[in-house]
């Protein structure tokens, strides 16, 4: 696990490096005016997940089954070339859920998601852009089973039953294609910050099969799932 964890950060960085070395070679410009932009935005979505072969294990088992809605949170850090209309994106996004059963066991999840996009700008002299992007995100899913506890239970009466607990990390690499509409406007005169809104949506898909793992030992029979799918939401941000 921990090489792959190893291998996919050092991928993550060679592509954002390269983005930026893409978008630094090409805005060079002998125009004083055309500097770089940055942009911190958050962004509230929808995400249609696919987890078909999971759940069909999990139901097999007599456990319950995730629903496909996620509602997901993510930042996003974004430098803008003006020259060449390029931008790269880096982001951190995640969605979590719980289901309670009748049996007193619960199902829960919880993914995280890093990520890089270039983007290209259409219609950059006008109020609202358009951003097409692609690039790749790194998943981790981390599936928890466990059996309820009553109230006002002890530290020292918990760990003297057995042990009542599955836990499992899938990993994903995901490829991300998306479109971003938005539009910026001062938020104050006498400061060149600007508010950036915008709506985002696009789809994700795993390029390779799902890992999954138990204390670091993979798990050969794990069902493929696609922790992405289709999204969409509102961006909201700060341009400098």
């Amino acid at each position: 696990m921990k090489t792959i964890f190893v291998k996919t950060h050092f991928l993550i960085l060679t592509v954002v490096f390269l983005f930026i070395k893409i978008g630094n070679t090409y805005s060079q410009s002998d125009y004083t005016d055309d500097y770089q932009r940055f942009t911190i935005s958050a962004n509230f979505a929808v995400q249609l997940a696919e987890y078909g072969e999971l759940n069909n294990k999990l139901a097999e088992k007599g456990f319950s089954k995730f629903n496909q809605i996620n509602f997901l949170t993510s930042g996003d850090f974004c430098i803008y070339y003006p020259k060449p209309k390029l931008s790269v994106h880096a982001n951190v996004s995640g969605y979590s859920q719980v289901i309670n059963q009748k049996n007193n066991i619960s199902t829960s999840l919880k993914n995280t998601g890093i990520g890089v996009l270039l983007g290209y700008t259409f219609f950059s002299d006008k109020k609202i852009q358009l951003v097409p992007q692609i690039g790749t995100q790194f998943s981790w899913l981390n599936l928890d089973i466990t059996s309820d506890i009553a109230d006002n239970s002890t530290f020292t009466n918990y760990f003297s039953g057995d042990a009542n607990q599955y836990g499992m990390t899938a990993s994903s690499l995901l490829a991300n294609v998306g479109i971003l509409a938005k539009t910026s406007f001062l938020i104050n005169e006498n400061f060149s910050n600007k508010l950036v809104v915008g709506i985002k949506t696009g789809y994700s898909m795993p390029v390779l099969k799902t890992i999954w793992t138990v204390n670091e030992k993979t798990l050969n029979d794990g069902p493929t799932i696609n922790p992405g799918g289709f999204y969409a939401g509102v961006v909201v941000g700060v341009e400098f």
